[in-house]
């Protein structure tokens, strides 16, 4: 009988690699909300660092045919023993699911860094700011099972933030704000690794002064739907018990002026920020302007001359509404999917202003920010 189960087993597995071949690379995520592994290219270097190795490591887990049921069969499993966590998620009070705090690897952080501050001394006459939006286990840490120790995340922003302060960029720390209204406002979804709209609006009142010296606009939020199950219900397999709401917020001012907003990548114009069809679909969250769009603009009716430059990860996504009655202009930049030159679109579009707004986890674990400023030198 072991000898039969042992080599189902390995039927299995070596079935699941051969039918990998034959089914192209996924490349990326819908349901966890990330780009996935695909072949890598060898390259000499890579092989002799162990990056290679890696790749192939994440290709394998990546492209495996299935990954969502397993890990579904395997959560709920887990959750019948009494395991906390799954694929880097823990199943926490209150009927949260959060995910780990990264660590950032020292040297790709210090590399981000060298590159913002080469990238602030060319650009010495614009006008830049850095939001890090804390994530969940960083400001809901009490939630967690008391077993768990996350990272430091406060200790890891603030030694970033004194970094590029020295640099001439501007932080705007929205940390004592959450921390001040978390018993009041669902800042972050159960479900899903984002804010959520109220910690979007929360943040825009708290930095908007900052960043222009302009005073808060009003908005008024409105549910748009009650059973969301994120990124976090999808790529750890728990069930919480508990659905999400989203929510859009309107103008309060009924003279609020519309923009219209230029998707190059799609060649769609359209004056809606909020794409509700988008609410059917597996990532609901895409309600917020849809996928991630490697560059788009946005022109506004407001007048005067300030128009920036908002270099993000899609937690801005939320947050872009609110700035719109404040620049005249607003170009949105991914560094993740946004391969052409910088400096080319920073003159051709007459910018004045930079914002910098990412989550610290994202922040902490990606490297396309350094090679995106890299490519402006």
């Amino acid at each position: 009988m072991s000898k039969i189960l042992g080599i189902c087993f390995l039927a299995v597995i070596f079935g699941l690699q051969l039918l990998g071949i034959f089914i192209p690379d996924r490349k990326t995520s819908a349901a966890e909300n990330r780009a996935l592994q695909t072949f890598p290219a060898f390259r000499v270097s890579e092989y002799l660092d162990g990056r290679f190795e890696s790749k192939m490591d994440d290709y394998a887990n990546d492209q495996i045919p299935g990954r969502n049921r397993f890990i579904q069969v395997k959560a709920a499993a887990d959750k019948t023993v009494g395991v906390l966590e799954n694929n880097g998620v823990y199943r926490a009070k209150n009927d949260y699911l959060m995910e780990n705090l990264t660590t950032p690897d020292p040297k790709n952080l210090k590399e981000t860094e060298a590159a913002l501050a080469d990238f602030a001394k060319s650009h010495s006459k614009l006008k830049m700011h850095f939001l890090l939006a804390p994530n969940a286990g960083n400001i809901l840490s009490e939630d967690l099972p008391t077993t768990v120790q996350m990272a430091d995340q406060n200790k890891q922003m603030d030694d970033f933030y004194a970094s590029v302060e020295k640099s001439g960029i501007t932080p705007i720390d929205i940390r004592s704000a959450f921390i001040k209204a978390k018993d009041d406002v669902q800042l972050y979804y159960r479900t899903d690794h984002h804010w959520t709209t109220d910690g979007a609006y929360l943040a825009y009142r708290n930095s908007i002064g900052a960043l222009t010296g302009d005073k808060p606009e009003d908005f008024a939020p409105k549910v748009v739907k009650n059973d969301f199950r994120g990124t976090l219900y999808s790529k750890s397999g728990f069930v919480n018990g508990m659905d999400d709401a989203i929510k859009i917020y309107l103008p309060a001012n009924r003279d609020y002026r519309k923009s219209v907003i230029y998707y190059t990548d799609t060649q769609k114009k359209t004056a809606e920020f909020y794409q509700l069809k988008n609410l059917k679909k597996k990532d609901a969250y895409t309600v917020f302007g849809g996928s991630n769009h490697p560059m788009y603009t946005i022109e506004t009716p407001v007048a005067g001359g300030k128009r920036l430059l908002l270099i993000k990860d899609s937690y801005a996504n939320s947050f872009i509404p609110f700035l719109t009655q404040h620049y005249r202009e607003i170009v949105v930049v991914d560094p993740r999917y946004y391969f052409e030159n910088l400096e080319d679109l920073i003159q051709s579009e007459k910018v004045t202003d930079v914002l910098f707004l990412y989550n610290a986890n994202t922040f902490f674990g990606d490297d396309s920010l350094k090679i995106m400023l890299g490519d402006t030198e």
